[in-house]
């Protein structure tokens, strides 16, 4: 009996303990699937509700709240082709950007082709597009497209800042400007029309040489803008046309005739956008006319000291708070010769007239030089204008009348050759970009700035590349291996 009944307690046992250990099991399995269920509910909440962060130092691919503006108003599919080198300067912060564009809106649709390896592609893409050469972003949406240069998105340093004998560094990326202004082009039906006053010496937009007189990188940059860039001899058409937005006197060597002048002031008190250039020296009759506007012109040039390089230059990198200029902060413009653009006295009621915004000037160091041709340059104390003279200004006032509701702009820089192509000059061009846009009412691309790239260099002569190979590929593994194998023989001890 004893030994049936320890057999029976045996088996009690084992049937307990196989009982306990298949609870257990099925506890543990019940767990498991409960911790997937959770992951994959966590996960797909997670990808329906999310925040996207850039936690990057410079940010160069976060988008702004104009383009995702922008992005929204494309309701069709848009495609986007990226023919674009391995040895393109930016090419990881670009493919990083279209990425944020496909998040903004799915009927973005991105591919690369590389050039070197996509032969095929690239063939279809020249026989397409007409792309000639590699480094060209296509955008495509509607059966229209629109081919852009990759260099357009690169701000490099220029020959002053950069150091003697090494290439220019990458100081800036523009990327989302250009995208955001070729998405704009495709998605608008209509192009503003700027007229370019001609017959008096001014700035040649069809003029593809680095000279004076060179205005294509104007053209090029202000098409890009979806403008529509055409000439103007009032002498020969006696009116401005209906059609003109905007009205640029870039740079007169002679004089406007009264004639020309009436119908500029008849333009003004009815279309009311105008941006004028005017060199110093150069007596092209506007004072009297742009004195009407609150502007004021004398017969000076603008001198600092403190920001010029030795030369008629004159460095700009603090401007007035204006919506031309919120997105130039820390931008290099660089001036020839400037004249001053001082406010005009004015009549009649504070309410009625102009408002003046100083959009760059000199710095306290800086004076206006009643004497342009002295030599050398010295301030005369009682002659001269001593302290920040403004070289660039803005004007805005409301419409009356019919127009009322409207408002009348006009901006003047006290030099003409900034944005041309003899400087070249990254943020001249920029300045009078957005002088245009804002003047067009068009502030689409104002808020837009090129965002500022630090690159890291690491200079190493052969020896010290040497020391650095020794630490990373011996010392730091030796180190390593060493712990490992005390810990191993504490262990066994």
């Amino acid at each position: 009996m004893k030994k049936e009944s320890s057999i029976h307690t045996a088996r009690k046992m084992v049937w307990t303990t196989r009982f306990r250990k298949g609870v257990t099991g099925m506890h543990l399995g019940v767990n498991l699937l409960l911790m997937v269920a959770l992951w994959a509910m966590v996960n797909f909440i997670g990808m329906r509700q999310y925040i996207r962060e850039d936690w990057s130092r410079q940010q160069l691919t976060r988008l702004s709240p104009r383009t995702e503006s922008v992005m929204a108003q494309v309701k069709e599919p848009m495609k986007i082709i990226l023919l674009m080198s391995q040895d393109f300067r930016a090419g990881d912060t670009l493919e990083d950007l279209l990425k944020e564009y496909r998040q903004v809106n799915q009927r973005v649709l991105v591919e690369k082709v590389d050039p070197d390896r996509d032969i095929g592609e690239t063939e279809d893409l020249r026989a397409r597009f007409a792309v000639s050469q590699p480094d060209q972003l296509i955008v495509s949406y509607q059966g229209r497209h629109l081919v852009v240069p990759l260099e357009r998105m690169l701000v490099m340093e220029t020959d002053e800042e950069r150091e003697l004998g090494r290439d220019p560094r990458l100081v800036g990326f523009r990327g989302e400007q250009v995208i955001t202004s070729a998405v704009l082009e495709l998605t608008r039906t209509e192009r503003p029309v700027v007229y370019f006053l001609t017959g008096h010496g001014e700035k040649e937009i069809d003029n593809f040489e680095n000279v004076p007189q060179g205005y294509s990188s104007v053209r090029e940059r202000l098409e890009a803008d979806h403008l529509n860039l055409k000439t103007l001899n009032l002498e020969e058409t006696q009116r401005v046309p209906e059609d003109a937005d905007l009205l640029v006197i870039a740079g007169p060597r002679t004089r406007i005739s009264q004639p020309e002048i009436d119908l500029l002031r008849a333009y003004m008190m009815t279309v009311g956008r105008l941006l004028v250039l005017v060199d110093a020296q150069e007596d092209a009759g506007l004072a009297p006319f742009l004195k009407e506007f609150g502007i004021q012109l004398s017969p000076d040039v603008v001198v600092d000291p403190s920001r010029t390089l030795g030369g008629p230059d004159l460095h700009v990198t603090r401007y007035a708070q204006h919506r031309i200029t919120d997105s130039m902060q820390s931008i290099r413009s660089i001036f020839i010769r400037p004249r001053s653009v001082l406010p005009a006295a004015q009549e009649g009621a504070a309410a009625d007239r102009p408002q003046y915004t100083a959009l760059a000037a000199s710095t306290d160091q800086g004076w206006a030089n009643l004497e342009p041709n002295q030599e050398p340059v010295t301030f005369d104390e009682g002659v001269d204008i001593p302290g920040a003279i403004p070289i660039a200004a803005a004007m805005e006032w409301q419409l009356s009348g019919e127009n009322r509701g409207g408002c009348k702009r006009l901006v003047v820089f006290g030099d003409s050759l900034f944005p041309g192509n003899l400087l070249n000059n990254g943020g001249g061009m920029l300045l009078m970009q957005n002088a245009v846009n804002w003047l067009l009412q068009q502030e689409d691309l104002l808020e837009i700035a090129p965002k500022d790239v630090n690159e890291i260099r690491l200079q190493l002569n052969r020896k010290e590349l040497n020391q650095l190979l020794l630490w990373v590929a011996v010392a730091l593994p030796g180190v390593v291996l060493a712990f490992g194998l005390v810990i191993s023989l504490r262990r066994r001890g």
